[in-house]
């Protein structure tokens, strides 16, 4: 999927963050994305957790209960110059409304988070005045050259993510969250796509290593809880992040010539 200017809106609108949530799925309605009914998993989505990411930046979508409502994969984009006030102190300039029926939206997100790491787009967002001017603020980074941090020697561990629709915005804040509890550092990287290392403590960076269903996550953590860290990582990835994970692909069964022989 790639992001075009159709898929982009500006409304100068003052509003709450309920009708924003109204404004972002009734685009999605009227493009085929999804049905009406899409609207309240994203209010109930905003319930369990935030979908604000930081830097201005939110991407509201449903809930699972409401996958039944997407009729076919799709991004739209408001940008609010007004700004929206979206709970917790948090001030949200461009809402992405994501309607998902199965991975294809993680190459966009990965390709916004990227591009919204820069603390300057919110403001230059706010200025935009026309969708092709948000475009080029969106897409006008070049991954390859946003700084990485740094490999350093620590613990590490590996894990495969079974989420039926990847590490997306919900189950990276459950990660997120969970790394927040420990006092050690902890890097990320995706090593299939590859991506990384960021910052595991930083949602926003965390979604951006674009981690699909089978991905390889390798965390390295420095500090005094270090493995305790990895190891409550690693069950909480087990466990699916707070939904439910596929189970693990079976292993071909050995021929009696190889166990012989093996």
């Amino acid at each position: 999927m790639q992001l075009c200017e159709q898929d982009i809106f500006i409304s100068h609108e003052q509003v709450d963050k309920v009708t924003a949530l109204q404004r972002v799925s009734d685009r999605l309605v009227s493009a085929g994305n999804t049905t009406p009914e899409y609207l309240q998993g994203m209010l109930a989505r905003e319930a369990q957790i935030s979908t604000y990411l930081g830097h201005g930046i939110a991407i509201p979508h449903g809930t699972p209960d409401t996958r039944h409502a997407v009729l076919s994969t799709g991004v739209k984009v408001i940008v609010f110059p007004q700004g929206v006030d979206w709970g917790e102190d948090n001030v949200a300039y461009m809402l992405a409304g994501i309607a998902a029926r199965s991975n294809e939206h993680l190459d966009i997100l990965r390709q916004l988070t990227r591009a919204l790491s820069d603390e300057g787009v919110p403001h230059a967002l706010a200025k935009a005045t026309t969708p092709a001017e948000v475009l080029a603020i969106l897409t006008g980074n070049d991954a390859e050259s946003e700084p990485q941090e740094s490999h350093t020697e620590g613990e590490q561990a590996t894990f495969v993510i079974r989420n039926p629709h990847g590490l997306h915005a919900r189950p990276s804040a459950v990660l997120v969250k969970l790394i927040k509890q420990f006092q050690s550092r902890v890097t990320v990287e995706n090593m299939d796509s590859p991506a990384g290392p960021v910052d595991g403590k930083n949602l926003m960076k965390m979604v951006s290593l674009g981690v699909k269903t089978g991905h390889r996550m390798r965390f390295t953590a420095n500090g005094t809880d270090a493995r305790n860290a990895l190891a409550a990582i690693g069950q909480s990835i087990d466990q699916g992040l707070g939904e439910m994970p596929l189970a693990p692909p079976e292993q071909p069964k050995r021929s009696w010539l190889s166990r012989l022989f093996g």
